[in-house]
């Protein structure tokens, strides 16, 4: 008699289910949490070009202006139109120091733009400093 083979060999066993379910999942959330960590620093570089790129712009904004227009009376209105000119969002900060280098002739200002923004709960910031030296008009 050949009723005594009652296993077979070829259907998957619940075991086998559970076991490649499993294996599934591990793979899947691997892939899925290296795909979040991709976008997060791909979302934090752009971000980084963003700011640095509205930094240089501040930067080449302050370059065009004159020796004595660079002051820090005058920085909150630059501010206010570098913000509608260049369509800075009110998430970024930014902060123009100035201060003077050569405090016994007065020829040289140090100028220091410093843009702040957050970004995934961290506060990060990018800082450009560059010198604004006084204009002389050659008479002949």
């Amino acid at each position: 008699m050949k009723l005594a083979k009652l296993k077979s060999n070829k259907a998957f066993t619940f075991q086998d289910l559970a076991i490649a379910i499993i294996v599934i999942c591990l793979f899947v959330g691997i892939i899925t949490s290296t795909f979040i960590t991709i976008y997060k620093i791909q979302a934090e570089t752009k971000l980084d070009s963003v700011a640095m790129l509205f930094a240089v712009q501040i930067m080449e904004r302050v370059d065009k202006l004159a020796y004595n227009d660079v002051s820090e009376e005058n920085m909150s209105n630059l501010i206010y139109n570098m913000r509608v000119d260049f369509g800075i969002p009110d998430k970024f900060s930014i902060n123009i120091e100035i201060e003077p280098d050569d405090i016994t002739n007065k020829l040289v200002k140090s100028v220091n733009v410093k843009l702040g923004y957050n970004f995934n709960n961290k506060d990060r910031g990018i800082s450009i400093k560059t010198l604004k030296i006084k204009e002389f008009k050659e008479e002949s």
